[in-house]
């Protein structure tokens, strides 16, 4: 429907809609807006739209950052605009005629009261109206103690919610994300009742001193960083390291200190399926000892994560020092979630794990034998999600079906983690209802 509209047009709607935005955010005078002002309605838009629009996009939205050109942002980006400010989406803003939400409609003239008629007042002796005077300023200022005591206490007994935000949610890689607590009086209270786990198996416990934490990321996909009190969540903000086409990084079990990420000019392109073992010991990775590698192609793909279909061709790693199981972990990056297929030889199902969105089973707990498989000598893992109606296939057999409820929506790309030796030989991803395939298939 846009595509018909001429460019003033387009840009008039624009304009007409962040002008809506400002309203709702209470500063309708958007070109008075600080730095702060940003940020705030970022987090604001996340919360109420689930569409991650970074502070920096917002600025070349509302003209804060001059462009040659006006700045015209992507369908997701105005249907988060136009969902906070009171429509479903885009398309229902500029088709609805007046593009006002609804409001509720007030008289446009106050009633008129008439004036009393003349009664004539007897009039009361001097020292009797002061002494009711006194006593109902008295009686007042009782009422008026009583209810800002009682007050008082409401509010000391009524704590509000601490919140996590982070000022810089996406980055390259390496990536160090500050976070921000906030809504917690004085920061005494951050005690270490209150932690945040970062979503790469790190955490901090708060020290009741600092309210700005950061955290070093070292390795490209999408996090969840969760603030917790007495080990409950209470909230969670994404953080995202993209990277530029598929990487692979190296690490050692036992060492979570640090990575080792591999230089592989060409990987996945003119039958480079694989990165051998001195590629990995230049690394710096002793590969007499357990290590992992991570293939990674992280990226907003524009492919819906509640309905995709994703064929991956592998080949796990032979038995080596320390290599006994040839694991192979997909791990698909959701927008508010993420799908996981940790598979190992048939013996050991034990340390298998699976994940779709907020549906989990672990092989320690539940010993889910049908990820159990031998992929030495090859195999096709393949994931079909139907309107969050997922199914997971072993080499064209179905081994796993659920319904899973908290949609991931959009999908920002793929981890697949091999112990040891692995190789890719083919990934093919797509979304099955517009067709648009993964900028990383091969």
């Amino acid at each position: 429907m846009e595509n018909g509209q001429d460019k003033a047009s387009t840009l008039d709607l624009l304009d007409h809609c962040c002008q809506l935005v400002a309203d709702t955010y209470g500063k309708p005078d958007s070109s008075e807006w600080t730095n702060s002002d940003f940020v705030r309605l970022s987090s604001i838009l996340y919360k109420k739209t689930h569409v991650q629009i970074s502070p920096n996009t917002l600025k070349r939205i509302f003209g804060k950052i001059k462009t040659d050109a006006r700045y015209y942002p992507q369908k997701a980006t105005r249907d988060a605009l136009a969902q906070y400010v009171g429509f479903a989406d885009w398309d229902k803003f500029i088709d609805t005629p007046s593009r006002q939400p609804v409001r509720l409609v007030h008289p446009d003239t106050p009633p008129v009261l008439l004036p009393p008629a003349d009664i004539p007042v007897p009039q009361l002796p001097v020292r009797r109206s002061r002494l009711k005077s006194f006593l109902l300023a008295a009686l007042a200022l009782m009422v008026i103690g009583i209810a800002g005591w009682r007050g008082l206490l409401f509010w000391q007994g009524k704590e509000t919610a601490v919140t996590l935000f982070c000022k810089n949610p996406e980055g390259g890689n390496p990536h160090s994300a500050v976070f921000v607590l906030r809504g917690f009086g004085h920061v005494s209270r951050l005690t270490n009742d209150y932690s945040i786990e970062f979503g790469d198996n790190d955490k901090v416990q708060l020290n009741g001193r600092d309210s700005v934490y950061s955290h070093y990321y070292e390795v490209p996909g999408r996090y969840f960083a969760v603030l917790k009190k007495a080990g409950t969540a209470i909230d969670t903000v994404p953080v995202f390291l993209h990277t530029s086409g598929w990487t692979a990084t190296a690490n050692m079990m036992y060492d979570t200190t640090r990575v080792y990420p591999i230089e592989t000019p060409g990987l996945f392109t003119k039958g480079y399926h694989s990165i051998s073992a001195p590629e990995i010991a230049r690394a710096g990775v002793d590969t007499n000892r357990t290590f992992f590698v991570n293939f990674i192609n992280a990226h907003l793909t524009g492919i819906d994560g509640d309905n995709f279909e994703l064929l991956v061709d592998v080949r796990t790693s032979l038995p080596r020092p320390g290599v006994r199981c040839s694991q192979v972990r997909l791990t698909i990056y959701g927008d508010s979630s993420n799908h996981m297929v940790d598979i190992m030889k048939p013996g050991c199902a034990h340390w298998s794990k699976l994940q779709f969105s907020e549906l989990h089973k672990d092989g320690r707990s539940e010993g889910p034998d049908f990820l159990g498989a031998d992929l030495t000598a090859g195999g096709i893992v393949g994931v079909k999600v139907v309107n969050r109606h997922a199914t997971l296939l072993i080499n064209g057999r179905e081994v796993y079906k659920n319904t899973y409820h908290k949609a991931l929506r959009q999908l920002y790309g793929l981890d697949i983690m091999f112990a040891g030796i692995g190789s890719i030989r083919s990934v093919q991803l797509k979304d099955l209802k517009t067709g648009k395939r993964f900028a990383g298939n091969f």
